[in-house]
């Protein structure tokens, strides 16, 4: 069954910049059939908003959206009308609105975890390997970081990273996970890309991949260390 993408208009207070695995908890209390280890297909996308000073102004174009297959929706109804509390955070949700995925040519995720992979170079093999085995041609690349990044930042292990490279909090861990584009990609490996992802955590937004509009992903608050999601 193909995949579709439903969204639910947002309104609240400010999220935390890093709100990938908070928005997950939330809407799994809200609706454990999220939470269920055999829904590991679906996908959360990141809300997109207005970054200030490590934390997101939701605005009126602000969606929670999620991609599954068009059999499940119904089980996302209970979130129409909606109002999600956690922490600090307030979200209210609309009615949603159900769309079918469109191909386009170039994609982007903002952030991909690459199981294993500690350095660039390792990175790159491990994407080239994900996306053969989705049997799509297209090679992805590594989104370089703009000349000032470049010039201000220093990888760990000492060496100079040319690569957007950002750290995500998971429970009580902290995940790395690189920014990844991809351009030349036919209808057909578009949507493939699109349903499937790349790497763990779609829920949590990780290896979500959206149309690229060549703007630049907002950046994820960095932390100090880094380890690679559980195996739960």
């Amino acid at each position: 069954m193909p995949a579709v993408e439903l969204s639910f208009p947002v309104r609240g207070t400010p999220l935390p910049a890093d709100n990938g695995y908070i928005v997950y908890q939330a809407v799994a209390r809200a609706v454990p059939w999220v939470g269920e280890q055999a829904q590991v297909g679906l996908a959360i996308l990141p809300i997109q908003g207005n970054p200030h000073h490590g934390f997101l102004d939701l605005t009126s174009v602000s969606r929670l959206a999620f991609r599954l297959a068009a059999g499940d929706v119904p089980m996302l109804s209970p979130l129409a009308g909606r109002c999600l509390v956690f922490g600090n955070v307030t979200l209210i949700l609309g009615q949603p609105a159900q769309v079918d995925l469109r191909p386009t040519s170039s994609l982007a995720s903002a952030f991909v975890v690459a199981e294993g992979c500690r350095h660039s170079d390792e990175v790159q093999d491990w994407l080239v390997r994900q996306f053969r085995a989705l049997d799509i041609g297209a090679v992805p690349e590594l989104r370089l970081k703009r000349f000032k990044e470049q010039s201000v930042t220093t990888a760990r292990y000492g060496t100079s990273c040319p690569y957007v490279r950002r750290f995500r909090q998971v429970g009580e861990s902290s995940v790395v996970g690189w920014e990844v584009q991809v351009r030349g990609l036919t209808p057909e490996e578009s949507l493939r890309l699109q349903e499937t992802g790349i790497g763990p955590g779609r829920r949590y937004g990780c290896g979500v991949f959206v149309p690229d509009t060549g703007a630049r992903v907002r950046p994820a608050p960095r932390h100090d260390t880094g380890v690679w999601f559980p195996d739960a």
